[in-house]
């Protein structure tokens, strides 16, 4: 079973107290997006090949929004371009996750008020939970481990998408290091995903500075 990489990228692009995020809101949800595809590239649902991606099992996954996300892509065959499909799933893949980890009780709203405009902030509600992911990657990149595929899928996205700078933050040189290297010796279709990824992520990023 491919965990919830949606839910532990989401878990690692917030502060595991308060809910504060640690990244631009368009790399978290961009991240979202991808983690979303690697949960369906994990289960052999897709094929990213040459920045398109393909419906390879129409079987339904167990989890409803991983489910939903394998039905759009099925749905929209004429829409095959990598890039596409994060720039659509990042639309609502904020609120898809966050809804998740409601549901599953990992998580609770807290509303609040920036600039005359009301905001909502999901708070972690087990500390150990919500640190999990952190704890365990930045174990692997301080001892230089190997891993599997899906905590090797996080550390590749957190790369990608910026987030790097903080799992690295208060790690010796040998983890920067170490993370270069798993990234590098990633999975092809983990490889051109992260590659599409982080394009798009710079893209973003940019845009919204100038």
């Amino acid at each position: 079973m491919v965990p919830a990489l949606a839910d532990e990228f989401f878990r690692l692009a917030h502060h595991d107290t308060t809910g504060r995020p640690l990244l631009h809101p368009r790399a978290t949800s961009l991240g979202l997006a991808t983690a979303l595809l690697g949960e369906l590239l994990g289960s052999k649902k897709i094929l990213v090949q040459e920045r398109h991606v393909y419906p390879l099992n129409r079987t339904p996954p167990d989890d409803a929004l991983t489910h939903a996300t394998l039905d759009q892509l099925i749905a929209q065959p004429q829409h095959t371009d990598v890039r596409t499909w994060l720039e659509f799933l990042s639309a609502s893949g904020y609120a898809d996750v966050a809804g998740r980890l409601w549901r599953a009780g990992h998580l609770r709203p807290v509303a609040g008020r920036r600039r005359l405009r009301q905001t909502v902030t999901y708070v972690p509600t087990d500390l150990l939970v919500a640190a999990g992911p952190w704890i365990r990657l930045t174990e692997i990149l301080r001892r230089g481990e190997a891993v599997y595929w899906a905590d090797g899928f996080l550390l590749c996205l957190a790369a990608a998408t910026g987030l790097d700078a903080h799992l690295l933050r208060d790690g010796p040189p040998k983890a920067a290091e170490h993370l270069q290297r798993l990234c590098a010796a990633a999975p092809g279709q983990i490889g051109e995903l992260m590659a599409i990824t982080a394009a798009v992520v710079g893209d973003a990023v940019l845009s919204y500075r100038t």
